[in-house]
């Protein structure tokens, strides 16, 4: 007869709390990540790509991989760690001690009705913003504002007017489903989805082709139609999604209501500074869009991957007018196919 043998738990139930309870911003600050603004429930990881940490301190989510977890995955994610090594770490480290408050985790809600922000009188500011200053034709952005896709958005929050572009996406039924604000000055680093925003219905430049151009920013989509218009290209006549992060699921959603589309165009950012946790360096937009490349072509698209020769195509747009005309001949000639 077989004898029963008892095996004993690494670590003990107030150790578990303990390092469940630690809190992920404080322990990836610990071990040398760099954070910054994220929208209004996130903190960015600097350098990262899509990599955000829940600002209750409770976990993490990757949009580049699109998922997540606790601050255990994340050890062993991001500091290439077995998990028992990883909950030895977080359980000595002193993020504990610097936990100031825990929220305790609730269960994700059905994702409410999207309320968008109310339209401002006028939409001077952004308009302004969107040419003046990222350089984007008129013709475009007056088309963008006419179709209700952008626009220029005025909220009283905590008794201030808050003045913001945004960016809406919209379902096959034309219901708004998505909405991006952003602050519309060059010195803004204000970045927020609306709440019960969904990334699936992303913000979309309608076309008649059977091309499509995917991009992470609805401003990079607009960029890249005024450097086609430019160079004469009808800037019209292909499709273009932006997505609102570094992922796909806003195109591949598309794809399902557009069967004619035969060519995909991959234009995500060139982060040619980006590093990986371990200092290593990653150009996260590209290599996601070797990544996606051979995910499409196996699905039977033609597959092209269109790198921007700055780190996305609004800075090479707005470089081009502070480069003599030689340079500009020159880099524009990358957008003929």
């Amino acid at each position: 007869m077989r004898s029963q043998v008892t095996r004993k738990m690494p670590f003990t139930e107030e150790q578990m709390q303990k390092i469940y309870n630690t809190n992920i911003i404080d322990f990836a600050r610990e071990h040398g990540f760099e954070v910054e603004k994220g929208d209004k429930a996130t903190l960015h990881v600097k350098n990262s790509g899509g990599l955000y940490l829940f600002k209750h301190g409770r976990g993490f989510y990757c949009f580049t991989e699109e998922k997540g977890g606790n601050i255990v995955e994340f050890a062993m994610k991001y500091l290439n760690m077995e998990k028992l090594e990883a909950m030895e770490l977080i359980l000595g480290s002193k993020a504990y001690e610097q936990t100031t408050h825990v929220v305790a985790p609730q269960e994700k809600p059905e994702r409410g009705e999207l309320q968008l922000p109310p339209r401002d009188q006028n939409d001077r500011r952004v308009f302004a913003y969107l040419t003046k200053t990222r350089k984007i034709d008129p013709e475009i952005v007056q088309d963008m504002m006419k179709q209700g896709r952008v626009y220029q958005s005025r909220q009283e929050i905590n008794g201030k007017i808050r003045v913001n572009c945004a960016f809406i996406g919209y379902d096959e039924k034309e219901v708004p489903r998505y909405c991006a604000l952003r602050g519309p000055s060059a010195d803004s680093s204000f970045r927020q989805d609306m709440e019960n925003s969904d990334k699936t219905y992303g913000f979309t430049m309608t076309g008649r082709s059977q091309r499509v151009y995917e991009f992470e920013a609805p401003i990079d989509a607009m960029s890249h139609a005024t450097l086609c218009k430019m160079q004469g290209i009808d800037w019209r006549k292909d499709y273009r999604v932006s997505e609102g992060c570094l992922s796909s699921r806003a195109l591949r959603h598309f794809l399902e209501h557009h069967p004619e589309i035969k060519e995909i165009v991959l234009c995500y950012d060139n982060d040619v500074d980006g590093k990986l946790a371990d200092g290593t360096p990653h150009n996260h937009g590209q290599v996601r869009a070797e990544e996606e490349k051979r995910n499409f072509e196996a699905q039977g698209y033609r597959v092209y991957i269109q790198t921007p020769t700055q780190k996305d195509f609004n800075k090479m747009l707005t470089s081009l007018y502070d480069r003599p005309a030689v340079y500009v001949e020159e880099e524009a000639d990358e957008m003929e196919r």
